[in-house]
């Protein structure tokens, strides 16, 4: 019998020679074998869905979204409004009446005191607690034109300009929501905001806040403050840009929120405070 010579086994690129055909054949198939289990583990892989965590909820909410985006903004700022209204009413006391000024005129601490003082020469004692208590709401906001404005003033004079837009995002948005649904009625605004509201069809006329209109009033719903006899007296109001515009806001379809009767009320006690800067007369020395 032949004596099978043993060789030893190399595994390698050059390991096949070594190898009888019946030790080749068995280690063919072998390797062959291992080759198609490796390739069908990767076709398995292939045809294996990949579950993506929070895949479908995120189809769901993007498919929300791109269907009901302008509802959502609309209802979100709403709410917002809502909050922010129920939290400044719980949340301190309450003077006799809010006056609003929006523009790019700024109060320091001693005119913000001589509006106040100004306008409770008009204004009643409506908690009847023996004295009149108005509050100025002080809103510093500037149209595009005016910031690019006193940016170009500023750097004439040789002076380094950072504008704040957040701070003016912030009162624009504050703004908003007086109007909608704040506690002012009686407003002084500049020409640019007050153009917005009248847009909006958010100003009582004269002819009904009054029952007439002045015959110095810059359109049905307006007259510059300097131009009534309050404003003409006291030099606080004098000193405001010559285009401040006083103006009533109609009552706020939201309120509901503090109570009917409370609201209506306040709104026709803001009223006759308007009517009194009309009809109001110097003290005598």
């Amino acid at each position: 019998a032949a004596i099978r010579r043993q060789l030893p086994l190399h595994r390698g690129a050059d390991a096949s020679p070594l190898l009888d055909n019946g030790m080749r054949m068995r280690y063919n198939r072998g390797i062959n074998q291992k080759r198609g289990a490796r390739m069908q583990g990767q076709d398995n892989d292939k045809l294996t869905p990949t579950a993506e965590p929070g895949g479908k909820f995120f189809r769901r909410l993007d498919n929300f979204w791109y269907h009901n985006k302008w509802k959502t903004i609309i209802i979100s700022f709403l709410l917002l409004t809502f909050v922010v209204c129920a939290v400044q009413f719980a949340g301190r006391e309450d003077a006799d009446i809010y006056i609003l000024y929006a523009g790019p005129y700024k109060f320091g601490q001693t005119d913000t005191q001589s509006f106040e003082s100004a306008f409770s020469a008009v204004a009643g004692d409506r908690d009847e607690n023996g004295k009149v208590r108005v509050e100025l709401v002080d809103l510093y906001l500037m149209s595009d034109e005016q910031i690019e404005g006193a940016v170009s003033s500023a750097q004439a004079n040789g002076e380094a300009v950072v504008v704040n837009y957040e701070m003016f995002r912030s009162s624009r948005t504050a703004f908003d929501q007086q109007i909608l649904a704040g506690d002012v009625v009686i407003c002084l605004l500049d020409p640019w905001l007050y153009a917005d509201v009248k847009a909006a069809d958010g100003f009582l006329p004269l002819a009904d806040a009054l029952g007439y209109t002045p015959e110095n009033a810059v359109d049905d719903y307006a007259v510059r403050i300097g131009d009534t006899p309050l404003g003409s007296y006291f030099s606080v109001l004098r000193g405001m840009d010559r285009d401040t515009l006083l103006c009533v806001r109609r009552m706020s379809s939201f309120s509901f929120l503090k109570g009917q009767t409370r609201t209506e009320k306040y709104y026709n006690y803001c009223l006759d405070t308007f009517r009194k800067i009309f009809t109001f007369t110097a003290p005598s020395d």
